[in-house]
C-alpha cells in the first residue's frame, strides 16, 4: 500500500466542498453589485441599519452558496432574488414583533427609530417614495434598480430575468403610474 502524502485526507473520508468563491472573485461580486442591491433595499424599507443588514446577509448567503450558482455571470440576478427572500424575510420577522408589542402592550415604550441624514428627507422626496413603494412589484422594482444608481436598462433586465425592452416598458408605466398617485402632469419632469 502506498503511502499517503502528509496532510492528504484518508481514504473515504469527508472533504468539505469549497463553499465560497476566491476572495478576489468575491470582492467582485460585492464590488459589482453592492451599490444598486443598497439602492433597490433602501428604496423598499425606511431603516437604514435593516438596510445594510439585509444587504449583508443577501451577499453572505449567495456567497456561501456561489458553488452551485454554475454561471457567474448570472449572480446579480441570483443575489437579486436572494435579496428579495431576505427582505422578506426581515418583514415578516418585524410584522411578528409588532404584534408581539401590541400584544404586550408596551407599544408606547418602543424608543422612536433614530434618523439618518439620508432619512430627513424633505416632505416631497418623502411623499414620491411613499407612492414608489405602493406600486406594484413588477413596476416598483425596475425603477428603483434604475434609480439606485443609475444602472442601464440592459443591467437591470439582467437583474431582473426580463428583457431590456419589458424594462424600458416598466419603468415609462411605473413613472406615468406615479405622476397621477402625486398629482402630476403628464410629462413632468421630476421623474424622471
Amino acid at each position: 500500500m502506498a503511502a499517503r502524502p502528509e496532510g492528504s485526507p484518508a481514504p473515504g473520508a469527508f472533504t468539505e466542498p469549497r463553499s465560497q468563491p476566491p476572495p478576489d472573485v468575491a470582492e467582485r461580486l460585492v464590488r459589482e453589485n453592492l451599490g444598486w442591491l443598497r439602492g433597490w433595499v433602501r428604496g423598499r424599507i425606511r431603516d437604514p441599519e435593516a438596510v445594510d443588514d439585509i444587504c449583508q446577509e443577501a451577499f453572505l448567503k449567495a456567497l456561501r452558496a456561489s458553488q452551485s450558482l454554475h454561471d457567474l455571470s448570472k449572480f446579480p440576478q441570483w443575489l437579486y432574488r436572494i435579496a428579495e427572500n431576505t427582505l422578506r424575510d426581515h418583514l415578516r420577522r418585524q410584522a411578528r414583533r409588532r404584534r408581539w408589542l401590541l400584544v404586550s402592550d408596551q407599544l408606547d415604550e418602543r424608543p422612536a427609530p433614530d434618523r439618518s441624514g439620508a432619512e430627513e428627507a424633505s416632505e416631497e422626496a418623502a411623499r414620491v417614495l411613499a407612492a414608489v413603494r405602493e406600486l406594484p412589484p413588477r413596476y416598483r422594482e425596475p425603477l428603483l434598480l434604475k434609480h439606485a444608481e443609475d444602472l442601464p436598462y440592459a443591467r437591470i433586465g439582467e437583474i431582473l430575468g426580463i428583457t431590456e425592452n419589458a424594462v424600458q416598458v416598466r419603468i415609462f408605466r411605473a413613472r406615468k403610474m406615479l405622476r397621477k398617485k402625486l398629482g402630476l402632469p403628464d410629462g413632468a419632469g421630476s421623474l424622471k
